[in-house]
């Protein structure tokens, strides 16, 4: 594999020992195939990263752990790259750890692999557990800011969480229930939870649920939490909503919506209405097909823009400010898509 960077900065940016880089650049065995292409994935990002690195100002490595659907994880990914090269007076780089699916134990592993290779800063989107609580705070005592992504863990002393005001989100959301199926007596609703251990989706499902059953007493409200089960949870979903009173509206708090979509369509359900979370290619495109109705989102180039700046103020001890609003609501519907 060519290469024009220096190992240890391979290893640095890959997290692993100089040793195991220089196995993997010259093909030698030896190194489980994991690790190996978290190897080339540190070469791609350093290549990724030249352009940045021209510029002057301070360096600084920050750690980005994240759990979340494939889609949101491409849209992510997409804010990372647009908004880094943005700032001037650091720059910043990104060793990213991102997965549809993250254990307990390698989230904890990962943060604490942050702590053991100096990194400047994390960002982390994760469930809030109490090993992981536990992780947070061993960074944070060592003086190593951490920011909480798009779900937050209060319990912990985390420097700061950037994203969706949740409880508002889950408001906003029964409203337009509320607005959109005032036809329906009583509205029998749908509520899809990718995983309760997000602080983010709990927090959402609890407000909608108090919301409508403050507003609109009568309503119906069913939750369906994936978890481990996967593909078959969208049928489940399905198989339920053919069930007693027709649907007025399905909240899609955790994602996987054409999965959900598709399913509703072999089972002959059309749904009134659709809300989902979270603008991603999905989304767009479902959105653009007139499948779903409303999306309600955080901007990721914003949230990361406030991590980042969340980063510097805690290294030049408040020389640099806090961001003013770490929250974000914006709710898009299929006419606003090509404005």
């Amino acid at each position: 594999m060519k290469h024009r960077f220096p190992l240890k900065e391979i290893a640095h940016q890959a997290g692993v020992g100089i040793a195991t880089v220089d196995r993997v650049i010259h093909g030698r065995p030896g190194v489980r195939p994991q690790t190996a292409n978290r190897v080339r994935n540190a070469i791609s990002e350093l290549e990724a990263q030249e352009t940045q690195l021209s510029m002057r100002g301070r360096k600084l490595m920050l750690d980005l752990l994240v759990e979340a659907p494939q889609a949101f994880l491409d849209a992510l990914d997409a804010a990372v790259n647009r908004e880094l090269p943005l700032f001037q007076s650091a720059i910043f780089r990104i060793r990213r750890d991102i997965r549809t699916r993250f254990s307990e134990v390698d989230v904890v592993a990962s943060l604490d692999r942050a702590l053991k290779l100096g990194s400047d800063g994390v960002i982390v989107m994760a469930p809030d557990t109490g090993a992981i609580r536990k992780a947070v705070n061993r960074l944070v005592a060592q003086d190593m800011p951490v920011v909480t992504l798009a779900t937050d863990m209060p319990g912990t002393s985390r420097s700061a969480y950037v994203g969706l005001d949740n409880f508002y989100a889950g408001e906003t959301a029964a409203w337009m229930v509320r607005k959109w199926s005032a036809g329906e007596k009583p509205p029998r609703v749908l509520v899809t939870v990718r995983n309760d251990g997000f602080q983010s989706e709990g927090d959402r499902e609890r407000s909608f649920r108090k919301a409508m059953e403050r507003d609109c007493p009568a309503s119906r409200i069913e939750t369906f939490v994936e978890g481990q089960e996967g593909p078959e949870f969208s049928e489940r979903v399905a198989r339920a909503a053919a069930q007693g009173l027709k649907p007025s509206a399905l909240y899609s708090i955790g994602g996987g919506n054409p999965a959900l979509l598709d399913a509703m369509s072999r089972a002959g359900i059309k749904l009134p209405l659709f809300i989902a979370h979270d603008l991603d290619p999905d989304n767009r495109l479902l959105l653009a097909q007139g499948r779903i109705d409303a999306v309600i989102y955080h901007d990721l180039a914003d949230d990361i823009r406030n991590a980042c700046q969340v980063v510097m103020s805690v290294h030049s001890k408040g020389a640099i400010p806090l961001p003013s609003n770490c929250e974000s609501l914006r709710v898009v519907l299929p006419p606003m898509l090509n404005r």
